[in-house]
């Protein structure tokens, strides 16, 4: 079966997305020792939602208020998800935080069953499997023996993104992708204050070069560029297809980890990655049901 342009156009895109989020876990790492996780969001997704407000003005025009509810759906899931990722992020390593978050490849085709009814192909059940094992094998490797908590928040994290994807794949369907970009960031952004406001007050910031310059990397790279990608992406492909494209950032997240913040590689990481990556080619060289 030969893919379409759309279709390898969607690929890319989200593969593009994948390498750019797998780079974001070392930066936030260092970032979080300038300032608290709430923060981090806060700051991130004001710059982001300024941007793409400027970017993608003409798509904002008309808006209902069944467009602004949707909005606030998809940036809550989005901002759950980051604050639950980054606390976790505290107290693990940025490498098994990149990995442990691509838990939800697992999850969409399911969660799409069952919500959608979407059918699932053997291919998922084998993927699905396989990302298991592989994240078992690399949870099990830490110097604990086993699962510390911040390996069980970046889990929780993995859920809570699998129903971001979700939610933008059917969001996306009643509201304009790249107005569903903007509100989104916005209403992330306005969370995450709340949040800080309520949990975090008091806590010092520190602006120095580096933490600046890797707050603007998130904003620019991580979050205005790469998260708009995904959106665009996702719009040309089904959420259970973009999930495993997408969970290649936990590949790329451990990559980076190791030539940034020099974090060391184990055999049994290794058979991890292996094990994963294989899922992905599994999930994504198997022919689709025709209909």
């Amino acid at each position: 079966m030969h893919m379409t342009k759309r279709e390898l156009l969607a690929d890319g895109i989200l593969l593009a997305t994948a390498l750019i989020w797998g780079s974001a876990f070392a930066i936030v790492k260092n970032t979080l020792d300038s300032f608290s996780p709430a923060a981090i969001i806060t700051m991130r997704y004001t710059i982001a939602t300024t941007l793409t407000a400027l970017f993608f003005r003409k798509h904002l025009r008309g808006l209902t208020p069944a467009d602004i509810m949707r909005g606030a759906l998809v940036g809550a899931m989005l901002f759950a998800a980051y604050i639950v990722q980054t606390i976790g992020l505290q107290h693990t390593t940025a490498g098994k935080n990149a990995f442990l978050t691509g838990i939800y490849v697992l999850l969409v085709p399911f969660c799409c069953c069952i919500l959608f009814h979407q059918k699932l192909r053997s291919a998922n059940f084998i993927a699905a499997g396989m990302m298991l094992a592989g994240i078992g094998l690399l949870s099990l490797d830490g110097e604990g023996g086993g699962l510390n908590i911040g390996d069980g928040l970046t889990l929780i994290s993995g859920g809570l993104f699998a129903g971001h994807i979700i939610a933008v794949e059917r969001c996306q369907k009643k509201t304009d992708t790249y107005a569903l970009i903007v509100l989104q960031f916005a209403f992330c952004a306005v969370f995450a204050l709340s949040y800080y406001l309520l949990f975090e007050r008091g806590l010092p910031l520190s602006f120095t070069p580096g933490s600046i310059g890797g707050l603007l990397y998130l904003a620019v790279f991580s979050t205005t560029i790469a998260m708009s990608m995904q959106n665009i992406g996702q719009s040309m492909a089904p959420a259970s297809h973009a999930s495993i494209l997408l969970s290649l950032e936990s590949v790329f997240g451990v990559i980076f980890s190791c030539i940034i913040l020099g974090e060391v590689v184990t055999a049994k990481m290794a058979l991890g990655f292996v094990i994963i990556f294989a899922a992905v080619l599994i999930s994504e060289l198997t022919p689709k049901e025709s209909k």
